[in-house]
């Protein structure tokens, strides 16, 4: 058993390290940068009540998001803007470790003037968790697909131990490298995480995502946040046969969470 959950998670990685390099380039539109020269793109309505911002997992980019940026329904009801974390794509080239720091870069993306919802993948879920922890008044619901939030669960395997010697290190492109970077301190910043107040999210509609045969972010992860999270809007949907790559999969199930979600968001 333990050897096929080995094989199975080497092969969710490479299918997950192809798949994103396929999307690569597909985004045609103007790339915007904050002050601190976090890339992102901003596709479909301005005049829209809503803004979705969708935060990648480690590695990604922008361009992971690929279908739900041309998502007819998403593109006619929302202000869509996809992000490049610290260490990705075209934001700058540095490794940033700690999740609060990752997140406040972020806080720019934040409209005043909208009703802000964040869609985030893998660690993207944990940075979006943050940043609505860090600006509760201006995050209006959470949406989180193949979450990482457990610490336990959430401590470096045996791959990322290996890849941060120096021997394997020479081999691992950038994105592998600053991933890699990313996991080894993941366990420890999930604990100052979940340490935090999460009920100041109490009034926000918050939807978990999580297929149940993720080897890479155990779906208990997604039953922990539901444990720390005590506000009656909150919300888990569980899919049999999925894996870590449900946000490439199955975009059409999650684009109708949050769908659902701006269908039947409160009024503020």
């Amino acid at each position: 058993m333990r050897k096929q959950v080995v094989c199975a998670t080497i092969v969710s990685f490479l299918a997950g390290l192809s798949m994103k390099s396929s999307l690569a380039s597909e985004l045609d539109t103007e790339t915007h940068y904050t002050e601190e020269g976090i890339a992102y793109v901003e596709l479909g309505n301005p005049s829209s009540d809503y803004r979705l911002i969708f935060i990648h997992g480690s590695p990604g980019s922008k361009e992971g998001y690929q279908n739900y940026l041309s998502d007819p329904w998403l593109l006619d009801h929302a202000q869509l803007i996809s992000v490049d974390r610290i260490g990705y794509g075209q934001s700058p080239n540095r490794l940033e470790t700690k999740i609060s720091q990752q997140s406040k870069y972020l806080q720019p993306l934040l409209a005043s003037d909208k009703k802000n919802i964040l869609v985030g993948h893998s660690l993207g879920g944990p940075i979006a968790l943050s940043l609505a922890l860090q600006m509760p008044e201006l995050v209006n619901g959470l949406v989180f697909v193949a979450p990482a939030f457990d610490p336990e669960l959430e401590t470096p395997k045996w791959y990322n131990i290996l890849a941060d010697t120096w021997l394997i290190g020479l081999f691992l492109n950038q994105n592998w490298s600053m991933s890699n970077g990313e996991m080894m301190t993941l366990a420890d910043e999930l604990s100052l995480l979940s340490a935090k107040n999460w009920q100041l999210l109490d009034n926000m509609p918050v939807t978990l995502i999580h297929g149940d045969q993720d080897t890479i972010a155990d779906p208990n992860n997604s039953k922990f946040a539901m444990h720390h999270l005590s506000g009656k809007l909150k919300k888990l949907v569980q899919v049999e046969g999925e894996g870590h790559f449900i946000l490439w999969k199955s975009p059409a199930k999650i684009v109708a969470e949050i769908k659902h979600m701006i269908e039947v968001m409160p009024e503020t």
